[in-house]
């Protein structure tokens, strides 16, 4: 048992070095939008200023036509629920099931309950 626990420490600790290296990397990396150095406030402001016509398919139509054919500002919001909106409306009542079914599972549950005193005065007469 004493081994589990400390394969587990070691194993924790490894995941979290490599986390925190990789954390590291990508804060000292250079903002990029399409594998060169971007202004990506520049890119927010004025998307359009952007050559996009690398993206296809789906792609093309989420970058190309965003404002076109939502009403969303944000590239990240139109996706999730514009794009996705049923996909994204299934997973948030897949979550609170879950949350529903972790609560009645793990409701307290009373074993013995006091019966009131004026029910036991009735059952003695």
């Amino acid at each position: 048992m004493k081994l589990k626990n400390i394969l587990f420490t070691i194993a924790l600790a490894i995941l979290m070095i490599c986390g925190v290296y990789a954390s590291i990397l990508m804060a000292g990396s250079e903002p990029t939008y399409d594998g060169t150095k971007t202004d990506v406030v520049a890119l927010y402001e004025d998307p359009e200023s952007y050559d996009n016509s690398q993206a296809d398919g789906v792609a093309s139509i989420i970058v190309n036509e965003n404002l076109d054919k939502t009403a969303a500002q944000n590239v990240v919001f139109s996706v999730v629920f514009n794009f996705r909106g049923y996909d994204t409306m299934g997973e948030s009542f897949i979550l609170i099931a879950a949350i529903a079914g972790s609560l009645v599972i793990l409701r307290k549950s009373v074993k013995g309950t006091k019966e009131a005193p004026e029910q036991k005065e009735e059952e003695e007469a």
